[in-house]
């Protein structure tokens, strides 16, 4: 019977534009959907580095899935849902900073926190998880199909194949406020985006890394460039889809204005599951170098970051592209956009530990309004683009 009402659940759904309100509590970002019948609801930290969703489940142990921090996670239960189908298979999720869960394939109902759109979806029932100080019950993954675990398929992609989306596509809009107190208008738009809402100018589109099949939202990544002011005083003027400029004076020559080619190999991951950026291990030295520091001492706390070092004198620039380079594009993050008001200074670059590999996560993307589309309903038709749009000066954390 409960299978049978999954199937109705499917069957009733049209195509649509899901709004879920971004949550950022202790820096990690989530949104919330409900799940079984009755419904629950549970907070999900949203990932496009993975693309199976999971939830800690009834099967957990204080051991197996520890949770030391005060938030009190709402855990699934399969026998508490009417509409709960084991799937039979389990599977393990190894994430490349070291955590990791286990648990059983599962299909339910999901449904939005108001009810008024529900679908049949499947995820993993976990009864491990080394997740221990995230502030979610759980993660929704917003990559592709292709390396989700058996049995499963990303959410978006399952609405997407099951044409219950307007298109194909999801934004994303971080909100002016990312302290933990306050009101958050942040929001992730499942089947559409909302360009026009929030971006100053165009939204500039690049082309994902050609790949059979496609897996992460990975462009390819043509070259690194770091930009520092001349002048005393002078800053960096932001471009989107192009290099940034100075606003030193004509005739005075850049401090440092320096661009590392990846030689074709290079890639590039928008992460919203990584916290900052990361960038090729071969120059990470040099990147550093031309800002003024020694990655070395600064690790081992023989020099100091300040505060004040964070400004927006220097930008640091992905050009991501593979075919005519007069159609690459350039997205930069400047020095002060490190750092969010109230919040610890610290390096603002990490080593991502592959050569031509940059991990570029929350830190930058909070900075744009980013579409992630898909280019099609149909995989064998998929021509996947990410695209990035500056802020309106009101919808910019940084100016509030």
């Amino acid at each position: 019977m409960a299978f049978k009402h999954l199937l109705a659940a499917a069957a009733a759904a049209t195509a649509s534009v899901i709004e879920l309100p971004v949550r950022i509590e202790d820096s990690y970002a989530s949104v919330e959907l409900s799940a079984g019948m009755p419904p629950e609801p549970y907070r999900l930290l949203f990932d496009t580095g993975s693309s199976t969703t999971w939830f800690t489940s009834a099967a957990c142990t204080e051991s197996s899935c520890p949770n030391p921090r005060p938030y009190n996670r709402t855990i699934y239960s399969a026998n508490a849902s009417s509409t709960s189908r084991d799937l039979h298979s389990f599977s393990r999720i190894p994430y490349i900073d070291g955590d990791g869960i286990a648990g059983a394939a599962t299909l339910d109902v999901f449904s939005t926190r108001d009810g008024s759109f529900e679908w049949n979806q499947t995820f993993l029932s976990t009864n491990e998880s080394s997740w221990r100080w995230i502030t979610a019950d759980g993660f929704l993954g917003l990559g592709f199909s292709s390396i989700a675990e058996t049995n499963t398929s990303s959410l978006v992609e399952t609405l997407l194949w099951n044409g219950q989306l307007d298109e194909p596509r999801f934004g994303l809009f971080y909100g002016t406020n990312l302290k933990d107190s306050g009101s958050q208008n942040g929001v992730l738009t499942i089947g559409g985006s909302e360009e026009e809402k929030y971006v100053d100018g165009d939204v500039v589109y690049a082309p994902l890394r050609k790949e059979d099949p496609y897996q992460l939202w990975r462009a390819p990544l043509r070259s690194v460039n770091v930009l520092v002011a001349g002048q005393q005083n002078s800053t960096i003027t932001m471009k989107t889809g192009s290099l940034p400029d100075t606003t030193d004076a004509e005739g005075i020559w850049s401090h440092a204005n320096v661009t590392w080619s990846m030689y074709g190999s290079g890639a590039a991951v928008f992460d919203t599951g990584a916290g900052r950026v990361s960038v090729p291990d071969e120059i990470i030295d040099a990147v550093y170098f031309n800002l003024g520091w020694n990655v070395t001492k600064l690790m081992n706390g023989e020099e100091r970051m300040d505060c004040q070092h964070l400004n927006a004198s220097w930008a640091i620039s992905f050009t991501l592209g593979e075919g005519a380079e007069e159609d690459d594009v350039s997205f930069s993050i400047r020095g002060d956009e490190f750092t969010k008001p109230g919040a610890q200074c610290m390096p603002p670059i990490d080593n991502s530990g592959q050569n031509g590999f940059a991990l570029i996560g929350a830190v930058f993307l909070q900075r744009y309004y980013t579409v992630f589309d898909f280019g099609a309903s149909k995989v064998e038709e998929y021509a996947p683009k990410i695209g990035f749009g500056r802020l309106k000066r009101e919808w910019d954390y940084l100016y509030q």
